[in-house]
């Protein structure tokens, strides 16, 4: 006659001989003898601690923005912030009203606490994916950060009026194509940047915006949406062409903003 139980600690099955019937005649002296393994039969494997650092890890290695500065803003506001707070601190153990009150403290811009609360969450949600720790609702879904997000700001349109005066104030080349540039189509600093020679279509009166350079890298642009072939008015055609001619990097393949210290490689 054996007693057999599972070990959740080692993760096997096991069996213990307890003795023969004749040994064993009565169930109650069978129960006394199987007593003796009970605490082992009855203990329960724990799970083992999974820090926030951990998760935060793992994310960075794996499932990290590729964007370049995408990228690098979520691992600078990681390491710069987070970790030094959450990152010895069981998954478990983050808790929202604790986020949320940490939040209040940290002297930093409304805007870079909600992208800290998004890498946060990100972290989390990927922790989950993993498996890492149970899967339940987001914590970060429970902490609100006040006025961070950009559409809470009204943003300053100019008026052509004030655009010419603006222009007024730029007469160096290529700062005022840039400008004009900027102010016609709308584009950010870094796709501004990113255009070549090669993007232009004269005929067809368009460009193809379709990298960004920031900090000498040049990377895709910012959404699947910024890249998107975009008009172009004879006027502002009239002014690329002058860039063009003024400048000494005229081939489609160069940087319409090529710069001289770096014989033209780098915009």
């Amino acid at each position: 006659m054996g007693y057999r139980w599972k070990d959740h600690a080692a993760g096997v099955r096991r069996n213990e001989r307890l003795g023969t019937l004749a040994e064993i005649p009565t169930k109650a002296k069978a129960l006394r003898l199987a007593a003796a393994f009970m605490p082992a039969a009855n203990s329960v494997r724990k799970a083992p601690i999974v820090t926030f650092e951990a998760a935060a890890q793992r994310y960075m290695a794996e499932r990290m923005p590729k964007r370049f500065t995408t990228g690098g803003g979520y691992r600078n506001n990681l390491e710069k912030h987070v970790l030094p707070k959450w990152g010895a601190v069981d998954l478990g153990a983050v808790k929202p009203l604790a986020v949320d009150r940490w939040f209040l403290t940290l002297p930093l811009a409304q805007k870079t606490k909600a992208h800290i609360k998004s890498v946060m969450r990100q972290v989390l949600e990927y922790a989950m994916l993993c498996e890492m720790f149970d899967m339940q609702r987001n914590p970060m879904d429970l902490v609100r950060v006040e006025g961070g997000t950009l559409t809470e700001k009204e943003p300053l349109i100019l008026t052509p009026e004030q655009f010419g005066r603006l222009l007024q104030q730029i007469i160096t080349e290529p700062h005022r194509t840039m400008v004009l540039v900027a102010m016609c189509l709308g584009l950010r600093r870094s796709e501004i940047a990113g255009l070549k020679w090669s993007d232009f279509d004269w005929t067809a009166q368009q460009v193809l915006i379709q990298r960004s350079v920031i900090a000498n890298r040049v990377d895709a642009v910012k959404t699947k949406r910024s890249k998107a072939r975009l008009p172009l008015d004879p006027a502002l055609i009239t002014v690329l062409e002058d860039w063009r001619k003024l400048s000494e990097f005229k081939a489609d393949s160069d940087w319409v903003w090529a710069s001289l210290f770096v014989a033209g490689e780098m915009p």
